[in-house]
């Protein structure tokens, strides 16, 4: 348990020292991470996934995203990776939400979560249930499963997800 705090807090040092372009364009452990994730979703090989970061045009700007990237596949283009920050009880957290070409989130991922509360956040299967959100209703306790012990947690990302998917829809990328 220890350690994986330990590991916790390495990897948001990771991505709160190294920059938004070397995080998604170097080969870091962030970007691994992103490729490895988007490769088992898209079902390709990793050699087959190009990333190319979207200026952040007014229609997406928001406290919650960090960047936009266009992912490509095999040289087509196959959707969006929004860069996003939520906020918990007393600290921040990062996600990914992959939105396919129709503006869809096909998968949601908690990239660093540092505090000992609402880990639970971080569950595959929790997260599971944004899959197919397309910008309708998304209330946390309604439409979300609410978690206990987490609900600040858990709010901000169902926010954070709603918000920066009805921008992505009405953006023109």
């Amino acid at each position: 348990m220890v350690l994986k705090k330990i590991m916790i807090a390495m990897l948001g040092l990771l991505l709160m020292t190294t920059s938004q372009a070397q995080l998604f364009g170097a080969d870091d452990a962030a970007s691994k991470k992103l490729v490895k994730l988007l490769s088992k979703e898209l079902h390709v090989d990793r050699s087959d996934l190009e990333f190319e970061k979207v200026s952040t045009a007014e229609c997406l700007q928001t406290e919650q995203v960090e960047s936009v990237l266009r992912v490509y596949k095999a040289g087509k283009p196959t959707g969006f990776v929004v860069s996003a920050i939520g906020k918990g009880r007393y600290d921040q957290f990062n996600y990914l939400v992959y939105y396919n070409e129709d503006r869809e989130v096909k998968l949601v991922n908690v990239t660093a979560y540092f505090s000992d509360h609402g880990n639970e956040i971080t569950s595959k299967r929790w997260l599971k249930q944004f899959n197919g959100y397309d910008g309708g209703d998304l209330d946390y306790g309604d439409e979300v499963q609410a978690i206990s012990g987490a609900t600040l947690s858990a709010s901000s990302i169902v926010k954070g997800i709603r918000e920066i998917t009805i921008l992505l829809q009405d953006c023109n990328l």
